[in-house]
C-alpha cells in the first residue's frame, strides 16, 4: 500500500514513471517541472521525497540517471487515487 503523500508528489512520480516507459530514459528536471507545472526547486523537493521512500533511485551528478526504485508500486497504483 503506498504511503500517504501530497498529490503533486504522486503526479511527479507518475510523470517520471510514464516518461521512462515511453522514452526508455529518464526525464530532465526541466521536463518534469514543465510537465507538472512546478518550479525546479519543487521538482528537487519531490524527487528527494520519492528517493527517500525508495520509489526512485538517482546517481548524483549524472544527468537522466533516474530509475524506478525497488520499492516503487505497481504501474496502476495511481488509479486508486483518481
Amino acid at each position: 500500500m503506498p504511503r500517504r503523500m501530497q498529490p503533486i508528489t504522486r503526479e511527479v512520480y507518475a510523470f517520471v514513471r510514464d516518461y521512462i516507459q515511453e522514452n526508455r530514459r529518464s526525464p530532465t528536471l526541466r521536463e518534469i517541472g514543465s510537465g507538472c507545472y512546478i518550479s525546479h526547486t519543487a521538482v528537487m523537493r519531490h524527487l528527494d521525497k520519492l528517493e527517500g521512500m525508495g520509489w526512485l533511485e538517482r546517481e548524483p551528478n549524472i544527468p537522466r540517471s533516474m530509475r524506478l526504485g525497488e520499492l516503487a508500486p505497481d504501474t496502476d497504483w495511481d488509479e486508486q487515487f483518481s
